[in-house]
């Protein structure tokens, strides 16, 4: 096996950014605020490019940046609707789907690469959901040949893994 923990977790870093990111962007684009990538990058003080370049890159963005943003987002809102953003807002960005995903970034880090395959076999329903975003991700060419090696083996241990359990239910 040539994939080893710290290339799975950038790679679920990866989707969390992902994750975070394009949720934050779905509210953006809603009546009530209609706030394109440069009016947020100038409202927070940032070239006009600035969000658009963090989007694209899946960059990992400081609490302050997202707290400057969640500004912007909060002042065109009151200009628009007339009212602050509400908690449905952070809730649509912190979607269950990118807490799952911050959760297994977190076990990720306690685990060995001896027993990577076992964590993987453990986990396959939150690394078939990853697979999901892994196609994605590489179809925007996010992914590189090591992470694009590691997603055919993780394919391949969840195929081999789905396989010999279909084999057992058929045995009984």
């Amino acid at each position: 096996m040539l994939i080893n923990v710290s290339v799975i977790q950038k790679m679920v870093k990866k989707v969390l950014m992902y994750q975070l990111l394009t949720n934050f962007d779905a509210k953006l684009k809603e009546k009530n605020l209609q706030l394109t990538h440069r009016d947020l990058s100038i409202g927070t003080g940032r070239a006009p490019s600035w969000f658009n370049n963090s989007f694209n890159q899946l960059e990992d963005l400081q609490i302050t940046s997202f707290l400057r943003m969640l500004a912007v987002a909060n002042e065109r809102s009151k200009e628009k609707a007339g009212k602050d953003i509400e908690a449905i807002f952070l809730r649509d960005i912190f979607t269950s789907a990118a807490i799952e995903t911050a959760n297994a970034l977190n076990n990720l880090v306690v685990e060995e690469d001896a027993h990577l395959l076992d964590f993987i076999q453990s986990e396959e329903k939150l690394f078939l959901d990853l697979i999901g975003y892994w196609g994605i991700l590489s179809s925007k060419n996010k992914l590189d040949a090591v992470e694009k090696e590691a997603l055919r083996e993780i394919r391949t241990i969840l195929k081999t893994s789905s396989d010999s359990e279909e084999g057992e239910e058929d045995e009984q």
